[in-house]
């Protein structure tokens, strides 16, 4: 589970990387474009926010995995550790039902786009293509909540507090 880990969290932050900087590097290329030659790619606009969809749905992945997704912990804190490894269990495994459900049903708004043929305006791909971002990013991130609740159970209750340092 460690080499999957590892090898997903590096295809992770190297595919958001190359979307950042692709993203970057055209749309400076369409402002030269633009302002210097008064000419343009066409298909800035549609390339960069498909880009930029994909980097905030593999992002909300690492967020997920690296812990940094809002929560309300304030009153949770204030419970005993079994309490709060229950409650951080069962929260974890709500995430992981919602992530799933979405992913589900964009995996159905892909298939109804598919059978449409429907293409993107700028690109004329089949926007099955972008739209695909949406399950492959609930599905990571069901993933990433699943070895957080597998995590939480293994860890003992007593150690909650060690761990952050707490009461």
């Amino acid at each position: 589970m460690a080499i999957i880990d590892k090898i997903l969290s590096s295809l992770e932050e190297i595919l958001v990387s190359i979307a950042l900087g692709i993203a970057t590097l055209i749309t400076f290329l369409e402002v030269v474009l633009r302002y210097g030659f008064g000419s343009s790619l066409g298909i800035t606009f549609e390339l960069t926010t498909y880009l930029l969809i994909f980097v905030g749905f593999i992002g909300a992945s690492i967020g997920v995995r690296d812990k940094v997704h809002i929560g309300v912990e304030l009153l949770v804190e204030k419970f005993p550790y079994k309490v709060q490894k229950v409650v951080g269990i069962a929260t974890i495994l709500i995430s992981a039902w919602f992530c799933i459900t979405i992913a589900y049903l964009g995996m159905q708004q892909v298939v109804v786009m598919a059978a449409f043929g429907q293409v993107t305006p700028e690109m004329e791909i089949p926007f099955t293509i972008p739209l695909s971002i949406v399950p492959l990013g609930f599905l990571l991130m069901t993933f990433r909540f699943l070895q957080e609740a597998v995590k939480l159970v293994r860890t003992p209750a007593d150690e909650l507090g060690k761990k952050e340092g707490a009461h």
